[in-house]
C-alpha cells in the first residue's frame, strides 16, 4: 500500500507544473505557439516585426487579466483562423490523460506481479 501511495504521489508532483504555471511561462508558451501573420513561418516570440510586437502586448494583456487557456486560444482563432497555432493538437486533453492511464495501469500491473512473487 506504501508503494501505491507513493507512487500516487510521484505522479502528482510531476503533473504540477502543467496544471499551475506561472503568468511567465504561460506567456512564453503562448507566444512561441501564435504565429505572426506578417512573417514567413516565424512566432511572434521569435519575431522582431511591430505587428509582432503588438500580438505581444496583447498576448501579455489577456494573461495579466486572468483570461484561461481556453479564452486567449478563442480570441486568436477567431480573429485569425486555426493556422493562427503552431500546435493546436496541444489543446487535446487526451494527450496528457492518455499517456498518465497507461503508465498508472502499467505501475499498478507491475505491483501486482512483484506482489504475487
Amino acid at each position: 500500500m506504501n508503494k501505491l501511495i507513493t507512487i500516487t504521489l510521484l505522479i502528482l508532483l510531476l503533473a504540477i507544473p502543467l496544471i499551475n504555471q506561472d503568468k511567465d511561462t504561460r506567456y512564453e508558451n503562448w507566444s512561441s505557439n501564435i504565429l505572426c501573420p506578417v512573417c514567413q513561418g516565424e512566432t511572434i516570440y521569435d519575431s522582431p516585426s511591430e505587428y509582432a510586437e503588438d500580438m505581444r502586448i496583447i498576448l501579455r494583456e489577456q494573461i495579466d487579466s486572468g483570461l484561461t487557456d481556453d479564452e486567449i486560444y478563442n480570441y486568436w482563432v477567431i480573429r485569425y483562423g486555426e493556422r493562427i497555432i503552431t500546435n493546436p493538437q496541444r489543446r487535446n486533453l487526451e494527450m496528457i490523460v492518455l499517456p498518465i492511464i497507461l503508465i498508472s495501469l502499467f505501475i499498478l500491473g507491475f505491483m501486482r506481479s512483484t506482489k504475487d512473487e
